[in-house]
């Protein structure tokens, strides 16, 4: 099979999206247009997955964390792709924050939900002349002091089988550019922000600043960007990270976080909390080395630009940096993580 991928687009300007709820609901299930179409895909996140360049499913996730309009083209069906991009659209929603996931789901694909952990919460009911049923998922919270005590005898000696470390597979984009060597200004958005960033982090030797990183968790809570400092670390054991976040809060902390990485490597990742008292800048950026940069003006907006030979830009943000980080605190959030 060839490759999948399950990104963030742009609802106006990914056609890709229309065409797939055009021919699953409107042409194959009969939905009609007025029911198909409304005014929460302009609000709403929404989610492409391709094989290579062929768009085959989509799915999109609202702010109350209703996801919906889960769609895999026939041709591509039997093939286990509707749970993967479900999975891809929670680990999305619960990077920012969402514990309770709900979903409207036609009877006939209730069982994909249910592997997925969504328990049905209502009696049947039909909805464009179809069967559905309401069904939520609710992130676990585990509770330490709640734990049953255990008893436990040593069966004496033992022989212990490590088998070799396997490492995570890293996001792989084609993408020409170089660390170090072109000076050119590339424009991102959420379609292609991830694919920079996981090729910066692919090339860095030496070191990765992070600025405000609770502030884009769509971007850096991600498995693809664990995996890339992953193999950063395994590459380069002397490379130091240092990650600044503004607030430690927990929409930052959960999900695929990169405090895990701190947790696991305290040594070289290292992330504190701006001090209160200083200005919270609105940029969020990542500086790789002593030339790459990724930046995202505004935070609230998706759209920045990435930069992979811009030593004097990376100078003075380097500088910045370092002011922030010589008066940041380790916040009572990050040490219970730790914890």
């Amino acid at each position: 099979m060839n490759e999948i991928d399950v990104r963030v687009v742009d609802w106006l300007s990914t056609e890709a999206l229309r065409e797939i709820r055009k021919q699953v609901f409107i042409d194959e299930q009969g939905v009609p247009d007025a029911l198909e179409w409304d005014t929460d895909d302009q609000s709403a996140v929404h989610f492409l997955m391709r094989a290579e360049s062929e768009a085959l499913g989509t799915a999109r996730l609202l702010d109350d964390g209703h996801i919906g309009r889960v769609a895999i083209l026939p041709a591509w069906r039997g093939k286990g792709l509707g749970e993967r991009l479900m999975r891809e659209v929670m680990a999305y929603a619960q990077a920012q924050g969402m514990s309770t996931l709900l979903l409207s789901a036609q009877v006939q694909a209730q069982s994909l939900y249910q592997r997925l952990g969504f328990v049905v919460d209502s009696e049947p009911y039909m909805e464009a002349g179809i069967l559905h049923v309401a069904m939520r998922w609710q992130a676990e919270l585990l509770d330490i002091s709640e734990l049953p005590p255990i008893e436990f005898e040593s069966p004496g000696r033992f022989s212990i089988h490590n088998p070799p470390t396997q490492l995570p597979a890293v996001r792989t984009v084609d993408l020409p550019y170089q660390l170090g060597n072109q000076a050119e200004l590339i424009e991102l958005d959420e379609s292609n922000a991830l694919d920079h960033l996981c090729h910066m982090l692919g090339q860095a030797r030496r070191q990765i600043h992070i600025y405000a990183a609770d502030q884009a968790v769509w971007l850096f809570n991600r498995r693809d960007v664990l995996n890339a400092v992953e193999q950063l670390i395994a590459r380069q054991p002397k490379c130091r990270i240092k990650i600044l976040l503004q607030e430690a809060g927990k929409p930052f902390l959960q999900g695929h976080s990169l405090l895990n990485l701190m947790h696991r490597f305290p040594s070289i990742v290292e992330i504190r909390k701006q001090h209160p008292e200083r200005e919270k800048l609105p940029q969020v950026y990542m500086l790789a080395d002593t030339c790459g940069i990724l930046m995202l003006p505004k935070a609230l907006l998706r759209q920045g630009f990435a930069r992979y030979q811009s030593p004097d830009q990376v100078r003075r943000r380097t500088s910045e940096f370092d002011e922030f980080w010589s008066t940041s605190q380790s916040d009572p959030a990050i040490r219970r993580f730790l914890l």
